[in-house]
């Protein structure tokens, strides 16, 4: 039996539509659960994702661009936005305005995270209201009233996020990439291609890795007014 020729490849992961794909299934999860608790854990998963896909297409621009090792640590090392905006000009694209509102929720929306990720211990103003007898225990009622992110509209505590504050969210993203991507960088198929799915390259071949559940989940939005479609994540172009 003659050896199979074997051809040099690079495999290159990149996680923007693994956590589009997750915020998706984790809103998804979240709109059909009838158990607050449960709700609001399928809730905190997908805001999370959707605040990550942030950073995580910063870093896709950033590894888009030809510049040394080390100019490129050193640009690792801004915040997201600035990240965006910087590499941005650097491909000659001027456009991106931080006035503008998708840009204002995603500054929040990477708050979010951070204040998630380095949580600190909080207290609220809570009323408390008459014990009820539950059998073989008491129940004492409370209630607490959290603040609000104003530009995102959903609550500043992750305790009280729903599946409308992952909705509110999923439609944050959405708005911000649509910005970011058609009107900013007006990036056709083959650039988006290029930056953001994991991708096999070998020879002059690029074939994006993009799994079905990710056109599945993100359909499931559509209900809600939430639509990824300008990604054309199905299209078979190289």
């Amino acid at each position: 039996m003659s050896q199979m020729n074997i051809v040099p490849a690079k495999y290159r992961y990149v996680a923007f539509y693994d956590l589009l794909a997750d915020a998706a299934f984790q809103h998804n999860l979240a709109s059909s659960s009838k158990n607050s608790f449960q709700m609001s854990r399928y809730a905190r998963a997908s805001i999370i994702a959707s605040a990550l896909s942030i950073e995580c297409i910063a870093n896709c621009l950033l590894d888009s661009i030809d510049v040394p090792k080390s100019l490129r640590d050193e640009l690792d090392k801004l915040p997201p936005l600035s990240k965006i905006e910087t590499t941005l000009r650097m491909k000659g694209v001027s456009a991106f305005n931080r006035g503008r509102h998708e840009i204002q929720k995603a500054v929040d929306l990477i708050r979010v995270r951070n204040d998630y990720v380095h949580a600190k211990t909080v207290a609220w103003d809570a009323e408390v209201h008459e014990p009820k007898d539950a059998d073989t225990e008491w129940m004492i009622p409370f209630s607490i009233q959290g603040e609000h992110w104003k530009s995102l509209g959903i609550p500043k505590q992750a305790t009280f996020w729903s599946k409308d504050a992952s909705l509110a969210v999923l439609r944050v993203i959405c708005d911000f990439f649509r910005y970011l991507l058609v009107d900013v960088m007006k990036a056709d198929d083959e650039e988006l291609h290029r930056m953001l799915p994991s991708r096999l390259e070998f020879a002059n071949v690029l074939m994006p890795a993009v799994f079905d559940e990710l056109t599945r989940e993100t359909a499931i939005l559509k209900k809600d007014g939430v639509d990824f479609s300008f990604l054309n994540v199905t299209s078979d172009k190289q």
